[in-house]
Order: C-alpha cells, then structure tokens, then sequence
C-alpha cells in the first residue's frame, strides 16, 4: 500500500523533494520523470512507472485545491 510518506519518498529518491514544491513545479517534474521512465523508452521502467502513477496520485490529493 503506498502511503504519502512512501510516495514523497519515491519521489526523493528520484531527485524530486515536494514538500518544497507548488503543485505546478510538481506535475513539471513529475513530466519530466515520466518521460525518462516511460515503458515505451525505458522498457524496464515499467515497474517504476505504475509506482510513480500511483505516488503522484496521492501526492495531488494532499495538495491544497486550486
């Protein structure tokens, strides 16, 4: 089960600290991860791609609305 703590620290360990970030600077990085981790570059990604879906999902749910 991923939790926020788990997702924030995914998140760390792939250079990304969002607890400092706006959730705009957020989803820019998360783009940017995702296209490095994307299957379809890198096909044994596939794995880390569904983990950082499922973090990020978590992640903007804790953000403020707006």
């Amino acid at each position: 089960m991923m939790t926020l703590q788990r997702s924030f620290a995914l998140f760390r360990r792939l250079g990304v600290n969002v607890e400092s970030m706006t959730r705009t600077e957020f989803h820019a990085a998360y783009i940017r991860l995702a296209k490095r981790y994307h299957p379809d570059v890198n096909p044994s990604a596939h794995e880390m791609m569904a983990n950082m879906n499922q973090a990020r999902r978590i992640i903007i749910q804790s953000y403020p609305p707006g």
